[in-house]
């Protein structure tokens, strides 16, 4: 395996993962590429797990570097090697992706003057649901009238992919899946023969699922309540929705995925309603695909899953539990993390 970097971009900073020829070693490090407002990475030396990673990062002449973007995939549906065309058409998205895109260019015009890689390779979140049925993805409002173009995605594909390559291997055709994403801000696709038909995220990461902090799907009244009653502003509101509501506020402490499986009874009513939503949404998925033959567990508290597994899936299945022949229904767990999914879909580009 040849020296590969993959980068996460998290707000205004980059988790960053390398892998090098020694031994497959992996060296990790969190928030070290700080992106500044003059547009230069401020190297870091916390809260990475190895003491050479900063003086290691400051070196590396590596072959390929991976960038990880939320949004996009309506224009590329698919990893792409990284050229002046590729930055062009991201140009041209910042107005759906005001907040993302921008800092996604920024990195990446950082990675050019900073490491020199012969290989920048963009990986898109959203390019797995980029051709959502219709009846999914459509809105019913007047993008004439709003002067916007919205359409329901999915911000997790790069899971929803790995799952649908991993567990589908040497299995049947028109494979049913429910994948169940656990990120901090949680997501469930419905996958038929390989492709969506239903996710439960929405036209941004904020709807759907209660997440650890975010709110999941609300009435869009209650927006404009809060600016109305409270006076906020957009900037305020999104603040509210996004770092202090979801299973936290519910608990009314900070509050992960993980918490929820444990036996601590303060987390027993966010987890009743995470548990709730999650059976809401795969009970769409069902009736969607009539059924399924795969059960899908993925992310970050992938730890988790074998406790919501056990309640979830008699659930789900309402005759005793007992695979067929065929070994259907099946319960997968993709244990990779994020990176190491990257890092897969990198060695398809390079050697």
């Amino acid at each position: 395996m040849k020296n590969l970097i993959v980068l996460i971009p998290e707000g205004f900073f980059v988790k960053y993962f390398v892998y090098t020829r020694k031994e497959s070693k992996r060296f990790e490090g969190k928030e070290i590429f700080e992106i500044e407002k003059k547009g230069k990475i401020k190297f870091r030396a916390s809260e990475t797990s190895n003491a050479d990673t900063k003086n290691l990062i400051g070196n590396y002449k590596p072959e390929a570097v991976a960038v990880r973007i939320l949004y996009g995939g309506n224009e590329f549906k698919q990893p792409i090697l990284y050229d002046k065309s590729v930055l062009e058409k991201l140009e041209r998205l910042i107005p759906q992706s005001p907040l993302h895109i921008p800092l996604a260019i920024k990195l990446i015009k950082i990675l050019e003057r900073t490491i020199p890689a012969p290989d920048i390779i963009l990986f898109f979140e959203t390019a797995f649901f980029a051709n959502l049925p219709v009846q999914e993805r459509v809105y019913a409002v007047n993008d004439k009238l709003i002067d916007t173009d919205t359409r329901r995605f999915g911000y997790h594909g790069l899971f929803h992919d790995a799952v649908v390559e991993r567990a589908g291997q040497n299995q049947k055709t028109e494979l049913r899946i429910i994948s169940i994403c656990l990120e901090p801000i949680p997501e469930i696709a419905a996958i038929y023969n390989g492709k969506p038909v239903m996710v439960s995220s929405g036209a941004t990461p904020l709807d759907g699922i209660p997440g650890d902090t975010t709110c999941g799907e609300i009435d869009p009244g209650i927006v404009l309540i809060l600016e109305e009653r409270k006076k906020w502003g957009p900037e305020m509101i999104d603040y509210v929705l996004t770092r202090k509501s979801g299973l936290s506020a519910v608990a009314e402490k900070r509050t992960s995925i993980d918490d929820l499986f444990t036996n601590d009874e303060a987390y027993k009513s966010a987890r009743n309603i995470f548990e709730y939503r999650i059976l809401l949404s795969c009970g769409s998925a069902m009736a969607l695909m009539n059924g399924f033959d795969v059960l899908a567990f993925s992310g970050k508290y992938i730890r988790s899953t074998e406790k919501l597994s056990a309640w979830l899936l008699p659930k789900l299945i309402h005759t005793p539990i007992e695979k067929s022949k065929s070994g259907f229904p099946a319960v997968f767990f993709l244990q990779d993390p994020l990176e190491k999914v990257i890092l897969e879909g990198m060695l398809k580009y390079v050697r």
